[in-house]
Order: structure tokens, then C-alpha cells, then sequence
């Protein structure tokens, strides 16, 4: 029984140690344009291509716009022990020709993190957007440290960024939640690859 209790303890204390390291491995994330690390500061600009819809998660369509982006600023450089973060001012997050009149109330932060090759997942705070829904009335939706989807890095061309995420209702009478999609493509800095540091 002696050897068995210390069998599980080491089991544990290997687990705990692994899952330390795997933390710290994805947390090293660097951003890159060319052979250049990109520091704080550096403009972020992606563009709509295509549309984005916003619906509830059984699929029922609530509104699709065919422009807008999201911009920003990065706030670090990322390195080996941390992630790159930016923030976007409520104007860098912008909707044009929907179905509903939408716009964006309140900025928020978004945060990158390597996951393989010149990849990463990018995760959204703080944003909060008002859709005019006409049966529903006025709705506002936020996100609150929630995966917003994938970057797909380029070395030679543009990055693109799919959203595939539900944000939650934070007032007005529309299901609690609605699925957002859409594909963005990075425009500046191009290229653009995600990298570990």
C-alpha cells in the first residue's frame, strides 16, 4: 500500500510538472513580418472578406454584414514566457452593409498564442456590440476572455484570421447567446506569421 501511495504521489507530481511546462511552451508566442520580430506598437489591420453572420447557436440567422474589420495596436512584443496582446479602440472594430444596423460600443483586448508551424488562436475581452434586431429590439453582446478562432500565418502573402465564436448577451431580449463567423484578412503588416519564441 506504502509503494502504491508513493507510485500515485510521483504520477501526480509528474502530471503537474508536465502540464507546467506545457503551459509554458504555449505561452511563448512572437509575431513576425518577414525575418522582423514585431514590437509594441506595431499596427494590426484585418479586413471582412466575405461576410460574418451573427446567429443563434440552433442556426437561426439574426445579421450578416459584408464590411468592416478590426484594428489595433500591439501592447508587447510577446517572447519566450508571454503572449502578444493588443488593444482596439471601439472605432477599430467596425461593421458596414448589415442587414441590422450594428455597431461596436465598446473596445477590447485580444490576445495571441502559438499553436503550431506560423498558427495561432486568438482570445477576445471586452468588446461589447449592439445589434438592432427589430423583433428582438436593441441587444448588446460581449466577450469576456473567450477564443475568438484561428490566425493562419503567411510568410509570403496575408495572414488570415476566421472567427468562429459565441458571444453572450449582456442586455436586451435576445437568446443568450449567438454564434459569431466570419473570415478576416490581415492587410498590414503583411506577411504576418505567428511563431514561437
Amino acid at each position: 500500500m506504502k509503494h502504491l501511495k508513493m507510485l500515485g504521489l510521483a504520477a501526480m507530481a509528474a502530471m503537474a510538472l508536465m502540464a507546467f511546462v506545457g503551459v509554458g511552451a504555449a505561452s511563448a508566442t512572437v509575431l513576425e513580418s518577414g525575418s522582423t520580430k514585431l514590437p509594441a506598437g506595431t499596427d494590426i489591420t484585418a479586413s471582412l472578406s466575405g461576410s460574418a453572420a451573427l446567429t443563434t447557436t440552433d442556426g437561426t440567422l439574426l445579421d450578416t454584414c459584408t464590411g468592416g474589420g478590426i484594428s489595433g495596436k500591439t501592447t508587447n512584443g510577446g517572447g519566450s514566457s508571454s503572449t502578444v496582446n493588443g488593444s482596439v479602440a471601439t472605432t477599430g472594430l467596425t461593421w458596414t452593409n448589415c442587414t441590422r444596423t450594428t455597431s461596436t460600443i465598446a473596445g477590447g483586448t485580444l490576445e495571441v498564442h502559438y499553436t503550431s508551424g506560423i498558427n495561432g488562436t486568438v482570445t477576445a475581452s471586452g468588446f461589447e456590440v449592439t445589434v438592432e434586431t427589430g423583433i428582438f429590439g436593441s441587444c448588446v453582446f460581449t466577450v469576456s476572455n473567450t477564443n475568438l478562432g484561428t490566425l493562419t500565418g503567411s510568410t509570403t502573402t496575408n495572414a488570415v484570421l476566421d472567427v468562429n465564436t459565441v458571444v453572450t448577451r449582456k442586455s436586451g431580449i435576445c437568446p443568450a447567446s449567438e454564434k459569431w463567423v466570419g473570415t478576416y484578412k490581415v492587410t498590414q503588416p503583411v506577411p504576418l506569421a505567428v511563431t514561437a519564441s
